[in-house]
């Protein structure tokens, strides 16, 4: 599982007193994503969490189906942003991978070779 901290793109975002209302009027990021971003940002990774499980267990979210997964943003998304707000990358997110050794390439791979042997 990869996780995304958006806490700096927000935080540039203030800097340059771009308002959420700013956002949508001028169509400046697209709604969905600023949301996702929005979500996925917090002072740590349990506070994401945190803000994440929060969501998705509210009584008016869970009675109109409404999950929210943390999903992609692409890197065209996020090179328009950079253009935008006129920075790099990480400046405007972290992010981490959860690292899990059964998908590295020696587990997936390096055995298949052996056993041809």
């Amino acid at each position: 599982m990869k996780k995304q901290n958006g806490n700096k793109l927000m935080q540039k975002l203030k800097d340059k007193k771009i308002t959420t209302y700013i956002i949508r009027q001028k169509g400046l990021i697209p709604q969905g994503i600023y949301t996702k971003m929005k979500m996925c940002s917090g002072d740590s990774w349990e506070d994401i969490e945190r803000k994440i499980k929060e969501y998705n267990e509210k009584p008016e979210n869970v009675e109109k189906g409404r999950v929210f997964a943390s999903g992609d943003v692409s890197t065209k998304t996020i090179e328009d942003i950079c253009q935008l707000l006129q920075c790099q990358p990480q400046d405007l997110i972290e992010w981490k991978v959860d690292l899990k050794p059964e998908l590295s390439y020696e587990n997936r791979y390096m055995q298949d070779e052996t056993e041809d042997n």
